[in-house]
């Protein structure tokens, strides 16, 4: 008997399940199986393979090298076989699979969760992961199937990656509500001279996505406080009295209130897409879902 004889459906969907939630109890739970069938399932793909495929850490397991390459092609292999016996026309409400979605806060908060309420409606037996976005590792855990949609700017996923506009974005700026610029008409020369706080979620770092815009206007501004989260942005903000430029869907905030400056002059604004690998390019259910997250229901990618 040959190694490939060896393998079974079951199998290839518990090294699927396990690269995207490396927890053996929730695959178990994801597919229907106890623990144990995990575990033995798991033996019989290490014995095929000849390598340990996961590892155990303190939260679970972590794939080995070789598993992050094979989840290439199992994931292939599946996808394969979803098109192969999918001949009837898509039905969300039929739909029984665990999509892994990765986005940032801002994403999460503004493009994802308003839509998740119509999301179950249509497909009860569809299982969500909402992932924190890994910017080094979006083409990885895509090309591994780790993550099934990114949804982020566009600058954060390769050109060959097919993509489709969520959003569109503009900044404004803000303070705390009990500033005493609060509610003023400002110039951006007395903007500068204020403190100011920047997210930045890819890097940690002391730069901000308005200062290229305001270098090309001649100016530099002090930024005091970085943070790793938009949704972090408004305490820090009161805390500390700063002022920041912030994604108009942020507002209205009660820790935050409008700064107007002077000509109505903004940074450039930012668009939102939700991306796929290559592979899921036929896949009704990506298709759906993106298309879900976009506002318009029912389409392909």
């Amino acid at each position: 008997m040959n190694a490939a004889s060896r393998l079974s459906l079951k199998q290839l969907q518990v090294f699927s399940a396990l690269l995207k939630s490396g927890n053996l109890s929730h695959v178990a739970d994801q597919i229907g199986l106890t623990q144990q069938a995990v575990s033995a399932n798991l033996a019989v793909l290490r014995d095929i393979f000849g390598d340990p495929l996961f590892t155990r850490t303190g939260r679970g397991v972590a794939p080995t090298a070789l598993a992050k390459e094979l989840g290439v092609e199992v994931s292939a292999i599946l996808l394969a076989l979803d098109l192969l016996v999918a001949r009837a026309p898509f039905d969300p409400a039929q739909i029984e699979a665990t999509v892994t979605i990765s986005a940032a806060d801002y994403a999460h908060a503004v493009a994802i969760a308003p839509q998740l309420g119509a999301i179950r409606r249509q497909a009860p037996k569809l299982k969500i992961i909402l992932s924190e976005l890994e910017v080094d590792a979006v083409v990885t855990k895509m090309a591994s199937g780790q993550v099934d949609i990114v949804v982020t700017i566009p600058q954060f996923v390769p050109d060959t990656v097919p993509r489709r506009t969520i959003l569109r974005e503009h900044y404004v700026c803000v303070t705390a509500a009990g500033s005493p610029l609060a509610g003023q008409r400002i110039s951006l020369a007395t903007l500068v001279e204020q403190q100011h706080v920047v997210v930045s979620p890819a890097r940690a770092n002391l730069i901000g996505s308005a200062d290229d815009w305001l270098k090309r206007c001649g100016l530099t501004r002090n930024i005091i406080l970085s943070v790793p989260h938009f949704l972090l942005l408004p305490l820090v903000v009161e805390a500390t009295g700063a002022v920041a430029f912030v994604p108009s869907r942020l507002l209205p905030n009660p820790h935050l209130v409008r700064l107007m400056l002077d000509g109505d002059v903004t940074p450039p604004g930012f668009e939102v897409v939700a991306a796929w690998h290559p592979r899921s390019a036929t896949s009704p259910l990506i298709g759906w879902l993106v298309s879900m997250l976009a506002g318009t229901g029912f389409g392909e990618p």
